[in-house]
């Protein structure tokens, strides 16, 4: 069965099973600060008008849920092509560890070979 484009992007940015390499995880994580950067800036061109700068916050707050739960979901594909288990996710709620471990992840190379998450 041939995926077709949307189920490709729900893959990625909404399930943990798989391997994803190092250019679409930042590719990804860059997506995200995209997107709340844009609600951030609406929030600031609304300070004015209550009604809207609610409106903006609302989304804000709901694309920051949305977002969290996609970036464990990266996270967890991204653990699985360098071979570690997903579980070790919660090092990203970690703040000392966090910039650490997400840096690592961007730089460390995926296994060549297939492991038990993937081909």
């Amino acid at each position: 069965m041939r995926e077709g484009r949307s189920t490709t992007m729900t893959w990625l940015l909404f399930s943990p099973s798989g391997r994803l390499g190092r250019m679409p995880y930042f590719l990804g994580w860059l997506f995200w600060v995209a997107v709340g950067g844009m609600l951030l800036a609406q929030m600031f061109a609304s300070e004015g008008d209550d009604v809207q700068l609610g409106l903006w916050t609302l989304a804000l707050v709901v694309s920051g849920l949305v977002s969290t739960l996609s970036i464990i979901m990266l996270t967890i594909k991204r653990l699985h092509d360098i071979g570690y288990p997903g579980p070790i996710v919660v090092c990203l709620f970690i703040p000392v560890m966090s910039p650490v471990v997400f840096i690592a992840l961007c730089l460390w190379p995926g296994q060549s070979a297939p492991n038990s998450y993937g081909s």
